[in-house]
């Protein structure tokens, strides 16, 4: 299954008084939330959107979906994503904790993280966004909204276009999946 968050900070006074290069410092799981969730199925390329401001509420229904998908598809299958062994995960994880909320037990292993892969699982800082390879590959992203813009436009109360980049993201994801497949690197390994 693809799979893509959208996060914004818990406290918006903090990060709107930060200059905008110090705002990442506040993207981390407990300094932000998760606010919505993204996951379409490999199999039947159906797509689900959790996206509500009851952020519990979302994490126990994406463990629900997330059980259901292990078992129907088992450990074979994998969980894709850009960037999400740094990001998406350890924010599913450690907002679940926050919120009381049980996980459905899984292995790294069983997550296929694009970037990593197309990074050669180089350590440290990389260079490339899921923007700049969907540029790559001739897939662009919506213009009206990045990743930098998703507090704003939480905040100014746009579900319905964080919805769509989260969609678009999401779609993205697949493409270079599907580019990574037919050029064989999803046939590295790490270890």
């Amino acid at each position: 299954m693809y799979l893509d968050i959208e996060t914004v900070p818990i406290d918006k006074q903090k990060h709107l008084s930060l200059k905008e290069e110090e705002r990442t410092k506040l993207l981390n799981p407990i300094d932000s939330k998760i606010i919505a969730i993204g996951i379409k199925s490999t199999k039947d390329k159906q797509m689900v959107i959790l996206q509500t401001d009851d952020e519990k509420q979302m994490l126990q229904d994406f463990w629900k979906i997330f059980a259901l998908f292990r078992d129907k598809n088992g450990l074979s299958n994998k969980v894709v994503g850009f960037n999400i062994k740094d990001f998406d995960i350890s924010f599913l994880i450690t907002r679940s904790f926050i919120n009381n909320v049980s996980v459905i037990p899984f292995s790294i292993k069983e997550i296929l993280d694009l970037r990593q892969i197309l990074s050669g699982y180089k350590r440290g800082p990389t260079r490339g966004t899921l923007k700049e390879y969907g540029q790559i590959i001739g897939v662009d992203l919506i213009d009206d909204i990045d990743g930098s813009k998703v507090a704003e436009t939480y905040w100014s109360g746009n579900q319905e276009l964080i919805k769509k980049y989260l969609i678009k993201d999401i779609e993205l994801t697949e493409k270079i999946h599907e580019k990574v497949i037919v050029l064989g690197l999803d046939k590295i390994r790490q270890y």
